[in-house]
């Protein structure tokens, strides 16, 4: 994230980048809560491995949608700051 902002807004993004992880931990421990309570739950042991297998297989889904959307996002973003790094020397020179 830091990678896309200009240097003079790498504490605004830093901080931007910190409080959507805690609010993603926060959002993710609630939503596999309930994925797990709504589908098994604590009765019988095969209901705690019923519940809990839905909310990894749940999770792991949503990892791999953010790791999808991390490389499809990135590339292109750190190409088109890779220009504009390049660009300034010659802006510069003249």
């Amino acid at each position: 994230m830091l990678a896309a902002v200009r240097p003079e807004e790498e504490g605004q993004a830093s901080g931007a980048q910190n409080a959507i992880r805690e609010l993603g931990g926060v959002f993710g421990v609630a939503v596999l809560a309930s994925v797990f309570s709504a589908s098994g739950g604590y009765r019988t042991s095969e209901t705690f491995v019923h519940g809990m297998n839905a909310a990894v297989w749940i999770g792991a889904g949503v990892v791999l949608l953010g790791a999808v959307a991390s490389f499809a996002i990135g590339k292109t973003r750190v190409a088109a700051r890779a220009e504009v790094v390049q660009a300034e020397p010659l802006a510069e020179a003249a």
